[in-house]
């Protein structure tokens, strides 16, 4: 009997600590994953902490052609959406009213058959929206590939003046939709200070001419009537030509400050499209001071001055008594003021908003004045 019992005991002395030993094994395999995966999630951070050394504080949402430049075979891909609103007319400097401008702002086409002196046909307000989708590849440490494909929606208000005089007939809506031309180019970091607080990254992109230029919509007519006709140059999707859009860029930090400044032009590499007519020449200069009151949010200040050429040719479709009919009615100089924020909700994802205003306009001929603009813009970077 005592036999049986040291020997049962025995055999669960030996099962229990055969166990325990199974026990400790997983545990250990477990303490070992668990420690692994710890690793690997440090070794991420420590790597996005030198990369956040290494750039600047995040620039504003609505800056083109500065991104966040990754490390060799990385990525960034994003979606930005800008709101543009404008209301009123300036003749250069100087608000008028639609009476006004048609009592005095010349017809282009004035002196040809059926063509009344003066406009006729008057934007009282437009707005569009442009939603870009947008991917930032970095094929080595100094060059990065950028591509954008814009989706866009127009709207404008338009009021139509009876063919003798200044009596209003009314107002009538036009819209166009559709993709906006591609672009596609390569930025290059020029120079990169080796504490990384200065640095200068050169653009080169290429427009493709993937917008629409023969949009089209029913507008009401001096003489009451409504007839469908191709919309305004200001109302199409596209350029039509192939544009370089050339720019230098420098920013810098020091702590929780960040600085910079940024010339881009836009220049047309056809002297026309398949329409017969081109877009002026654009340039533009912006200089932006940033603080990071947090290492997760930016806000920052920036102001833009921007000079564009009239357009040069006539699409003869385009034609009648309405102010966007004019090519001269194109460009002109405007200073804008806006504010931004830019915040780092997780890991190499940020949220930035930015909101402008213009402080100076001086337009080619008679144009609607600008109220404001709203950039949204979403950015994820991939390691």
């Amino acid at each position: 009997m005592k036999y049986k019992i040291f020997t049962h005991t025995c055999l669960a002395s030996v099962l229990l600590f055969s166990n325990a030993g199974s026990w400790a094994s997983d545990d250990d395999a477990s303490s070992s994953d668990s420690y692994k995966e710890r690793e690997a999630l440090a070794q991420k951070i420590r790597k996005m902490a030198r990369m956040r050394r290494m750039l600047p504080l995040s620039p504003p949402a609505g800056l083109s052609g500065a991104f966040a430049f990754p490390d060799k075979g990385q990525f960034v891909t994003g979606i930005g959406l800008r709101r543009i609103e404008k209301s009123g007319l300036l003749q250069g400097s100087t608000s008028i009213t639609t009476a006004q401008a048609a009592a005095t702002a010349p017809n282009y086409f004035a002196g040809q058959p059926g063509q009344p002196p003066t406009l006729r046909v008057i934007p009282r307000s437009a707005e569009a929206t442009i939603i870009y989708p947008f991917i930032n590849y970095a094929i080595s440490k100094e060059l990065s590939v950028v591509a954008s494909l814009p989706l866009i929606k127009k709207k404008t208000v338009l009021e139509t003046f009876n063919p003798p005089g200044t009596a209003s007939i009314g107002t009538n809506e036009v819209s166009s939709s559709g993709l906006g031309d591609a672009k596609i180019g390569l930025l290059y970091k020029f120079y990169n200070a080796p504490d990384r607080k200065h640095n200068i990254i050169l653009d080169a992109i290429f427009s493709a001419p993937t917008g629409s230029l023969t949009e089209t919509d029913t507008s009401l007519t001096p003489t009451n009537t409504y007839k469908e006709t191709r919309l305004a140059y200001g109302m199409q999707l596209g350029s039509g030509t192939w544009d370089a859009i050339l720019g230098l860029t420098y920013w810098g930090k020091s702590g929780q400050w960040g600085w910079g400044a940024q010339f881009l032009g836009t220049y047309r590499l056809e002297s026309e499209n398949s329409e017969g007519w081109s877009y002026g020449d654009k340039q533009s200069v912006t200089g932006w001071l940033s603080y990071a009151p947090s290492p997760t949010l930016v806000t920052s200040l920036r102001l833009k001055t921007t000079s564009e050429d009239s357009i040069d040719g006539v699409d003869p479709k385009i034609y009648g008594p309405g102010l966007g009919a004019n090519p001269d009615n194109y460009g002109g100089d405007r200073t804008v003021l806006a504010v931004g924020a830019n915040w780092m909700y997780a890991p190499a994802r940020n949220l930035g908003i930015e909101y402008a205003v213009p402080i100076d306009e001086d337009l080619n001929g008679v144009q609607l004045e600008h109220d404001s603009s709203l950039v949204i813009s979403w950015r994820n970077a991939f390691f």
